[in-house]
């Protein structure tokens, strides 16, 4: 362990790596702290920006976007994907609700420059921030993979701040691993096996957290945490879903019974119901278990969805009359598999929908559910009556709801 110029050495029997991640920083961009930042050091930001461009379109770049938005400042996405739900999509949210995100960008003034990156920049060298006038940032963009944007598209913005939210890697740069027989994968992340434990030649060495690559969530890299201490002080052999040979009848595992037993980065990439997604935007977004198209890729065989709005339960009429819900189940038995939340409390309302799914409850079970009004609990039991519903009764009952939400809304602004 190296401070300043004093060096270290510290023994033990085990050993836990748990040195986190730091954002990924694109080759060709000024790195400065004061108009050009990445997802951590915009952190440190001393004024606030009148204007701001932010490349990514993943959870860092969306939280990111609404929190300087609602701020006041003008903000501009630069987007890769020439559709901003395609990349929420990939990363597991359901369709509707990157719809619903992406509309809401768009509704609160957000411009979204879609198929493009950034090829130049021009900062100021001398420049005054946190207080007086400060000169423009001058953004050259080009086509996602390089080469001269499509005719009429916009080539340049200029902007008082830039922030790159194009992701994370693990912090492993200075830890010497080769030395220890620690190997990593392409992106830096430190292999384990499903007991968390390191491929060191020497010594019982274990790492956990953002350090051993996706999901980089705060969540799993406790639950890696806590994991890993248990496996040193345990001889247990776990089996996951990763040694599991989907050839062999006598191998194959219901991934909801392996939930909460293995933390690896491959357990949790190959069991879509390890955790539960949040997306602190404005509004929230959360998802857990299966979309619709995962649902079917897996095999199921008969795959339902069925939404209820926010619109159409009384707490969702007066304070967030535009977001939904959404359950994703098997037919014909309504098995629950997955649930989709975009609105108010849904990083909080998606812990029940993971009950729901992990108890293999059914929509019967939910329409026979019985909650506290005026709370968005109720939404559940109105998704599960939609999915009961015939098509007819379901717009009928969903037209209603919008209509007097848009009174609510009408009467709020001519006071």
């Amino acid at each position: 362990i190296a401070k300043g110029n004093e060096v270290q050495t510290v023994t033990g029997k085990n050993i836990l790596l748990a040195t986190g991640s730091q954002p990924f920083r694109p080759a060709g961009i000024p790195f400065d702290g004061k108009r050009i930042f990445d997802s951590d050091s915009i952190n440190q930001i001393g004024y606030l920006p009148k204007s701001i461009a932010i490349t990514g379109s993943g959870i860092i770049a969306i939280e990111y976007a609404k929190i300087f938005n609602n701020l006041g400042a003008d903000v501009t996405l630069i987007i890769r994907d020439h559709l901003p739900r395609n990349a929420l999509m990939k990363i597991g949210l359901d369709r509707n609700v990157a719809a619903t995100l992406v509309a809401d960008l768009v509704q609160c003034g957000i411009k979204i420059i879609r198929g493009a990156q950034v090829k130049e920049f021009d900062v100021p060298k001398s420049d005054s921030v946190g207080g007086g006038l400060r000169s423009d940032v001058k953004i050259l963009l080009e086509k996602r993979g390089g080469g001269a944007l499509p005719k009429g598209s916009v080539t340049e913005i200029r902007c008082d701040t830039y922030l790159a939210a194009v992701g994370r890697k693990p912090n492993t740069g200075n830890l010497n691993l080769m030395s220890a027989g620690i190997k990593v994968d392409q992106y830096g992340g430190i292999l384990v096996d499903n007991r968390l434990a390191t491929t060191a030649t020497c010594g019982s060495v274990y790492a956990a957290g953002d350090v051993v690559g996706r999901p980089f969530l705060a969540s799993t890299g406790s639950a890696q945490g806590q994991a890993a201490v248990a496996s040193m002080f345990s001889s247990e052999k776990l089996t996951s879903l990763l040694e599991c040979d989907p050839n062999d009848a006598a191998c194959i595992v219901d991934p909801l019974e392996k939930v909460g037993e293995c933390f690896d980065p491959a357990s949790l990439a190959l069991n879509p119901f390890a955790f539960p997604i949040g997306i602190w935007s404005s509004p929230e977004a959360a998802y857990y278990g299966l979309s619709t198209q995962q649902a079917n890729e897996m095999g199921y065989n008969n795959v339902g969805e069925s939404i209820a709005l926010y619109a159409e339960c009384l707490r969702g009429r007066v304070f967030s009359p535009n977001g939904m819900l959404k359950l994703v189940f098997e037919k014909p038995a309504g098995k629950i598999v997955g649930v989709h939340i975009c609105g108010d409390d849904a990083c909080e309302l998606i812990h029940y929908g993971m009950e729901l799914v992990k108890g293999r409850r059914t929509i019967e079970d939910l329409n026979n559910s019985l909650f506290s009004a005026v709370t968005y609990h109720e939404l559940y039991r109105i998704a599960a009556r939609a999915a009961l519903d015939d098509e007819s009764a379901r717009k009928r009952r969903a037209a209603v709801s919008i209509a007097v939400a848009q009174r609510i809304r009408s009467n709020k602004n001519s006071k």
